[in-house]
């Protein structure tokens, strides 16, 4: 795979900047002053403008998700959470089909997940923390620590119990349960919410002179956004733990609402440029490492969904006829790849989606869907996101389509092997129901708030595994074990060893306190409940 000639690269400027970083420090010990290359921007330099105080900012924000790093952003989701979320599909049996894709895991893949965000978010902000920034600059920090809790809710969702609390703050590693990091992601965002809202009471044009430069969003470092973004997230914790602890998911979805609104109307969506292409255009297209999932063909073909062609290419083999055809998860291979499916289309997109302003309106459907204030019905929220997602893909059509009561997702037929074919996942209907059931009204919402999110798998595959929905099929190709049950599906990622070797005691501790003893793929996560 072409990644792998990136890590090994990689590995050797890490082993020379390593080297050279010690041959620096012994030839310049007690010398600061006298070597000192007048060129360099020195602290006090960067105090200027609050420089010293936002200059990581940048690097945090883009390594939410390592949107510069195509191998890594690879290795840190695309090989995961867009397979498991239903998104995506491996085109070729790598590694003889034992792969991520059929639960068979390669944890120097899995590597990524944790050092990605912990190297890039979780480090810079501990560097912020510890030179006082929180009380010197607290709206910079504020912005720290949105991005924190972006980093650290996505890795908790993937692994479970982490350090997060102490994180690099103790003497030994401890791992917080998940509920103490999720306790901890709600006062964060607190704290961020009300700074951010402080500094824009003292002066509305602080944002323009302070974080406006670091900001490679599209919101230009407007605070009062940032505010929205902040209390967006804390609706999707707040939705995630609705089950595990409804009271305080309850507490946390209407504080967020009202303290400063949410992503909604013609504000976009949380996504950062990589100033070149989409990282998964370099996957698709040049190393063909990825292709369009079963589940995002049938759906979508089911409901004549104009943003099926926004999502994906015709296929490029000839007797496909030019549709779009995708495959399944850990699907069975005959004697060709998949190669020939449809890739995913990201041609003339190079923005990274982390939060999609349909999503916010889809949250808020739901959690009026369980009875809690979100200032509307869970109808108008669900038709809301779903306008909001045909206006950000620029396509038509979206009265008939709320209104279709007809239409539902197709089977799925594979015309390279048979062994992948699969009856209709699913029934439900897209013009909603009042009369429906509760499990019913879910499943309309969070399949349609799936269509919309895409292609954020990361996000995906944790409502599914909190909700079920949208339904999607189990792997063809299950090599686990017997760890995911046949039939089942995958819960969580076991610890790879980029965590379990900087401290095996606490893992361990952390697996017996928290996994029930198991480090396995079928276990579940907390707010992961029958």
């Amino acid at each position: 795979m072409k990644y792998l000639k990136y890590i090994g690269i990689s590995q050797k400027l890490i082993l020379s900047a390593t080297l050279t970083s010690l041959v620096l420090a012994s030839c310049t010990k007690n010398m600061e002053g006298l070597n000192e290359d007048k060129k360099l921007i020195t602290d006090k330099m960067l105090e200027q403008d609050a420089n010293e105080g936002g200059y990581t900012l940048p690097g945090m924000q883009l390594g939410i998700v390592d949107v510069l790093t195509t191998w890594r952003i690879e290795m840190q989701q695309n090989l995961n959470a867009d397979n498991y979320g239903g998104y995506m599909s491996l085109p070729s049996p790598f590694y003889d089909n034992k792969n991520n894709g059929t639960y068979f895991m390669v944890q120097s893949w899995n590597d990524q997940i944790w050092l990605v965000p912990s190297s890039k978010v979780l480090d810079q902000w501990l560097m912020m923390k510890k030179k006082g920034f929180d009380t010197k600059y607290p709206d910079l920090y504020a912005m720290a620590l949105i991005f924190k809790v972006f980093a650290g809710h996505r890795l908790v969702d993937v692994f479970g119990p982490l350090p997060y609390s102490l994180y690099g703050t103790a003497s030994e590693v401890k791992f917080d349960s998940e509920e103490e990091a999720y306790n901890l992601f709600f006062e964060e965002l607190r704290k961020a919410v009300a700074d951010l809202t402080a500094a824009e009471t003292a002066d509305p044009n602080a944002d323009k002179i302070r974080y406006a430069r670091f900001d490679k969003s599209r919101y230009g470092g407007n605070y009062a956004t940032w505010i929205k973004v902040a209390n967006t997230l804390r609706l999707r914790l707040a939705i995630r733990i609705s089950r595990v602890n409804p009271a305080k998911a309850k507490t946390e979805a209407e504080a967020a609402i009202n303290d400063g609104g949410l992503l909604e109307g013609a504000l976009p969506s949380f996504e950062m440029s990589t100033g070149t292409v989409h990282p998964l255009l370099t996957i698709t297209r040049d190393w063909n490492e990825t292709r369009l999932n079963a589940a995002v063909e049938t759906i979508l073909k089911g409901y004549g969904d104009p943003r099926l062609p926004k999502y994906a290419l015709p296929a490029g083999d000839p007797a496909l006829g030019g549709e779009i055809k995708g495959l399944r998860s850990g699907a069975a291979f005959g004697p060709v790849g998949y190669n020939g499916f449809s890739q995913v289309n990201f041609v003339d997109n190079n923005y990274v989606k982390v939060m999609d302003v349909a999503e916010s309106y889809f949250l808020r459907a739901e959690g009026a869907l369980r009875g809690w204030n979100m200032g509307g019905t869970a109808q108008e929220f669900y038709e809301a996101g779903i306008r909001a997602s045909f206006n950000a893909n620029k396509v038509g059509g979206v009265d008939d389509y709320i209104n279709d009561n007809t239409s539902v997702p197709i089977a799925y037929v594979d015309p390279y092997n048979a062994a992948n074919n699969a009856p209709a996942i699913t029934n439900i209907k897209i013009k909603w129901d009042e009369g429906a059931s509760f499990n019913e009204k879910l499943e309309r919402i969070i399949t349609q708030k799936w269509i919309a999110m895409y292609p954020d798998g990361q996000e995906a595959w944790s409502e599914f595994r909190r909700t079920g929905y949208p339904k999607l099929w189990p792997v063809t190709v299950n090599l686990s074990g017997g760890d995911v049950p046949v039939g089942e599906f995958i819960k969580r990622i076991n610890y790879p060893p980029a965590i379990t070797n900087a401290s095996q005691a606490a893992t361990a501790a952390a697996v017996a306190s928290y996994l029930d003893g198991k480090d396995k793929l079928f276990t579940p996560l907390w707010w992961d409940i029958d």
